[in-house]
């Protein structure tokens, strides 16, 4: 008689779950809108502030695995306890931060309570819900993150309207309480998978420096004021620390993570594809940004709400996942929302020819369609390709793909798009050099005469175009890979072991 009573406690977990996964995901955007406020609150120039931006995703992406090994020791409990902890922590830190190093550190803070937070949300759903409950809550997993990304600029723009810029951190406070909360009511404690073995120090600095090496190198790729030499050798010396982490990895009897999933099709085969789609939809994110702020002349509010096709299309296949996954199997259904992915990167290019919004409103619904259908079905074969002890460090790799990818089509499409403008204006004659860089092009010609203001948003719109074919091309790849290395579906009926407190929901 005490199955409903389990099922509610269940079900409050998975909200206060994702309740912290949404501010961490919202975190990751929402400052993008408050970069003109900080920078004159803080006296500070925009490429400083951007610092602030970088430090979270680089010290999240870098931190990922580490803290996924430590949440598979410590618990999920104590793990998503301290990761919330820390998080709202640094928030209010940053809320109240009187310079920009105050910012950077208070963003660093906030990369790595998100490093715990991510692994252990896997962890509390692999100790409350049988695999058909996990099943039906991972298919909500995009629709959370997708509306952080898309409400977020939202929020921000909103915020930023009446209140100082640290109210968009503020804001983390009292969810993080909520989320703490719920932690100490209805989360139980779970003794911690054994592990064998403590794993090797040196494999976790060896993963550390080059994650953060080659992390820097993607983040700093399209910042002019760092010199190509050195963002070349940031990238090169992060693949030969990474190269050297998989020979440590392989000799050693102490690994921080079992390389031989990757042998794996299921693991395998669904990392690609997150990855694939986390570079297209990062990149359109970003992109869809400068088209209607620099294209349509948006204010950052407008550009926020112009996200919302996005959400629409994430919310709806979200809720449609499982029967459509359960009709017509995984890999049938990744690979159509890679393909939807795909698409909705091929109508944004169309639209970007002549900056129609409709048709981009139309490409982010595609997009986000295609994030819905795909991510909770891949989440769901991560999942459960891994062994229970492996359950924090093996969704740690998946996350941090994702983030490295994600910041990879920001700075791939940003530097096409960026690019692309540039050699649109450099043909135009008698235009001034610095009109050759975006931000240099929006003072001098966006506003100047009728002729001027044509070549700013040709030289726009044809940056976009290209930049949306890469989009769409590393999509499409991923598509072919899915087909390729993903298993055939098999059917596998959930079951709940006697005496056992796992649910479905």
């Amino acid at each position: 008689m005490s199955h409903p009573k389990t099922t509610s406690r269940a079900r409050g977990v998975v909200a206060t779950a994702y309740l912290s996964l949404f501010m961490v995901s919202a975190d990751n955007s929402i400052i993008n809108t408050a970069v003109p406020r900080i920078s004159a609150s803080l006296g500070a120039g925009t490429p400083d502030v951007q610092m602030a931006i970088d430090a979270y995703m680089l010290v999240f992406a870098s931190s990922l695995i580490i803290a996924g090994s430590l949440v598979d020791r410590m618990g999920a409990r104590r793990s998503y306890a301290l990761g919330v902890g820390v998080f709202t922590a640094a928030s209010l830190l940053g809320a109240c931060a009187p310079s920009v190093p105050a910012l950077v550190l208070s963003r660093a803070g906030m990369g790595i309570g998100a490093a715990f937070v991510v692994p252990s949300i896997f962890g509390l759903f692999a100790a409350e819900l049988t695999d058909e409950g996990r099943r039906r809550v991972l298919a909500l997993w995009p629709a959370v993150v997708g509306l952080g990304v898309a409400v977020g600029p939202v929020l921000g723009g909103l915020l930023l309207t009446r209140f100082w810029y640290g109210s968009i951190f503020l804001l983390n406070v009292p969810v993080g309480v909520l989320a703490l909360i719920g932690t100490a009511v209805l989360i139980l404690p779970v003794a911690p998978a054994p592990a064998a073995r403590r794993p090797s120090p040196v494999g976790a600095v060896l993963l550390l420096t080059g994650i953060g090496l080659f992390a820097s190198a993607i983040i700093f790729a399209v910042d002019d004021r760092v010199p190509g030499w050195l963002r070349f050798g940031l990238g090169a010396a992060g693949l030969l620390t990474l190269v050297g982490y998989t020979v440590h990895e392989r000799r050693t009897d102490r690994p921080l993570f079992d390389l031989g999933y990757f042998r794996e099709r299921k693991f395998t085969g669904a990392v690609v594809a997150m990855s694939g789609l986390f570079f297209a939809l990062f990149g359109t994110v970003f992109l869809a940004g400068q088209f209607t702020q620099y294209g349509l002349g948006w204010s950052p509010l407008q550009a926020g709400a112009g996200l919302l096709p996005l959400a629409v299309g994430l919310t709806f296949a979200s809720l449609t996942c499982v029967r459509l996954t359960t009709w017509r199997g995984p890999k049938s259904v990744v690979a159509t929302g890679l393909g939807l992915g795909a698409l909705g990167c091929a109508l944004c290019a169309v639209a970007a020819t002549d900056l129609r919004y409709p048709l981009l409103a139309a490409g982010l619904l595609s997009c986000g369609l295609g994030m819905g259908w795909s991510v909770g079905p891949a989440l769901t074969l991560i999942v459960t390709s891994l062994r229970p002890a492996d359950a924090g460090v093996g969704s740690s790799v998946n996350a941090m793909f994702q983030q490295i990818c994600g910041a990879g089509g920001v700075a791939v499409m940003g530097l096409v798009f960026s690019a692309g403008y540039g050699a649109k204006i450099a043909g135009a004659p008698g235009l001034p050099t610095a009109a050759r860089s975006v931000s240099g092009g929006y003072d001098l010609l966006a506003h100047g005469s009728r002729q001027s203001t044509s070549w700013f948003v040709h030289g726009i719109g044809s940056g976009l175009l290209t930049a949306w074919i890469i989009g769409a091309v590393v999509a499409s790849a991923a598509v072919v890979t899915v087909l390729l290395v993903l298993p055939s579906p098999t059917t596998t009926a959930a079951s709940l072991t006697p005496g056992s407190r796992k649910v479905n929901v």
